[in-house]
């Protein structure tokens, strides 16, 4: 494991979630919120940049955190910033673009989950959910949930689609063979979960949204992930740091690994960060 040294503070720390901020039961430990606090304390802008929307992030994260972090949501479609960054953007599918996606994805396969996601916390799913299941599943209550037909209506930004423990490789083929750069595929839990977004949707674009306007550039990003959604982030990150427990596509494009998410491998870094440097 080798964990990054550093001679000076990056400008911006941007965090995915599942996977490396949280860990298995999908809290974030009492050392991660501790290590962030210390950041905010030091003025270090920190992103979360995650492929969950706003809901599930708000169910997630305590509100002390959330309330000082900007979020990048649903990969990148969503930005939204609070001091010391700022502005809000959202990338929609265009026009027209999402009943083709969800018919391609019920011919392939009607028993496979269809969630499309809109900007506030209500969304489209004709799902059959019990209350539980949806609470736990989507962090949703039954007056949050919408028709497939509403959502279609309401200029979606994001379908996701859950295979149910199916691998959907064949449907990602599908899917680029009649669409192809009309949208963006970001696979997830080994092709059994996929994003698909507008093209400019992305956690790197939306990073640079945040960012550019404060004359931060991505090579002056510390970044963490463990997961497809993040190889892209991963990449353009000055400082990137995969997850013991990412995927080795992941810890591929990293340069630094630090532990896993259940070993609170990110407060890790961010404490000898910061113990160097003040």
């Amino acid at each position: 494991m080798k964990q990054p040294k550093f001679r000076k503070l990056p400008r911006a720390i941007a965090i995915d979630l599942d996977g490396t901020l949280l860990n298995s039961s999908l809290q974030i430990s009492s050392r991660n919120i501790r290590a962030l606090k210390t950041c905010f304390a030091a003025n270090i802008p920190v992103i979360l940049a995650t492929a969950r929307a706003e809901r599930g992030v708000r169910r997630l994260c305590v509100t002390d955190v959330l309330d000082k972090c900007s979020l990048v949501l649903s990969n990148g479609a969503i930005v939204k910033g609070v001091p010391p960054l700022s502005g809000f953007h959202k990338q929609q599918l265009a026009s027209g673009l999402t009943r083709k996606i969800v018919d391609l994805v019920r011919n392939y396969d009607s028993n496979v989950r269809i969630t499309i996601e809109i900007e506030g916390l209500d969304f489209g799913t004709d799902w059959q959910w019990d209350p539980v299941s949806l609470w736990e599943t989507n962090s949703a209550t039954p007056d949050m949930v919408i028709s497939i037909d509403e959502a279609i209506a309401r200029e979606p930004m994001k379908v996701s689609v859950a295979g149910v423990g199916k691998n959907l490789i064949g449907l990602i083929e599908e899917l680029r063979k009649e669409l192809k750069d009309k949208i963006a595929i970001i696979p997830s839990e080994n092709n059994t979960f996929l994003n698909i977004v507008d093209p400019m949707s992305s956690k790197p674009n939306a990073l640079r949204k945040l960012l550019e306007p404060q004359g931060i550039s991505l090579n002056e990003v510390l970044a963490f992930g463990d997961d497809f959604p993040d190889v892209d982030m991963l990449k353009e990150c000055g400082i990137s740091v995969a997850m013991a427990n990412a995927f080795p596509e992941v810890k591929a494009v990293c340069k630094y690994e630090t532990a896993s998410n259940d070993e609170d491998g990110v407060a890790q870094v961010l404490e000898k960060l910061l113990s160097t440097i003040m």
